[in-house]
């Protein structure tokens, strides 16, 4: 395990942080054929994502496996850095909530759509958002404290905090805010989008007379196909890389047995926790497979300085 977490953890920032800022480039540009709304939100999503990498793989993860612990230089950086890597974790999994439920509103509840799906609402949810988990995540500054030795300096939680209420409460507010309640809500908000979608297709086929085989196309399904598409992949993408982490969490807390289920649930914690991190990697490769215009943006992106050392 501890191979594959000094070889996964690298990887991810490697990938992660050129193809996050290709991304925001790319999105930020507005050329991709989303709507104003869906954009920002793509590119608010990306921006967290790379914030992850940054802060919470590149700057804590690494730094944990390889045991460079120098790299943090004081107890305040440690403390704030600490704040940080939950700040970058929940605004990247509320994000995804938040634009889940974007197009939950869209493809749901038309009559509200025209007030909600607008670029000014969904920059108020995404300021809010970013603020929310600001205050939230400040107790973890005082919830740590360092440990220093004279190879190594590191923040650990403070000696007895998990016998103390307070904490527990905390502890159990945190938890469910990330992962299980943004896991269980996307996974609903995924099924009604679905049932509401199948609904409304055999509707209008219905209207259009294709139930008696008559071929036409659908100017407004088609339309909606794009973000459709682009939801599902990326809600899917959140479940599979967040189910281990959930599961785990919830198999610690509710079916402990003995120490050995502890250490396997323990190794898949590990495991699950890769994963979840490298789901910060994928929105980029996401969008380019299913979105067109994004890929003839990535392409014109990866030719033009090509092109132009060609011609220098």
């Amino acid at each position: 395990m501890d191979t594959a977490m000094k070889i996964c953890y690298p990887v991810i920032v490697v990938i992660g942080v050129p193809v996050n800022v290709v991304a925001i480039v790319i999105l930020s540009r507005g050329k991709c054929g989303l709507s104003k709304g869906i954009t920002r939100y793509l590119v608010a999503m990306t921006v967290a994502d790379l914030m992850v990498v940054i802060i919470e793989v590149a700057f804590y993860q690494i730094i944990e496996t390889y045991g460079v612990y120098w790299l943090q230089p004081s107890l305040p950086f440690c403390l704030v850095h600490y704040v940080l890597c939950y700040v970058s974790l929940d605004c990247s999994v509320w994000l995804t909530v938040a634009f889940t439920f974007d197009r939950f509103v869209a493809i749901c509840w038309s009559k509200i759509q025209s007030k909600y799906c607008t670029p000014r609402i969904v920059g108020w949810v995404i300021g809010t958002i970013c603020i929310v988990f600001c205050l939230k995540n400040i107790p973890y500054y005082f919830l740590h404290r360092e440990i220093a030795g004279n190879y190594f300096k590191q923040c650990h939680a403070k000696w007895g905090l998990h016998m103390k209420s307070g904490f527990e409460w905390f502890y159990w507010v945190d938890r469910l805010l990330n992962p299980l309640l943004p896991f269980f809500l996307i996974l609903l908000l995924n099924i009604l989008t679905v049932r509401r979608i199948l609904a409304s297709s055999r509707v209008r086929r219905g209207l259009r007379g294709q139930r008696t085989g008559e071929k036409q196309q659908d100017p407004e399904m088609r339309s909606r196909r794009q973000s459709i598409i682009l939801l599902f992949t990326l809600s899917a993408s959140f479940l599979l890389c967040w189910a281990t982490t959930t599961l785990v969490f919830i198999f610690l807390r509710c079916l402990y047995t003995d120490l050995e289920t502890t250490i396997r649930l323990w190794l898949a914690q590990l495991t699950g926790t890769m994963i979840q991190l490298f789901s910060s990697c994928t929105n980029t490769f996401i969008y380019g497979v299913t979105q067109t215009k994004f890929r003839e943006q990535l392409k014109s992106a990866v030719l033009c300085p090509i092109i132009y050392l060609l011609r220098w």
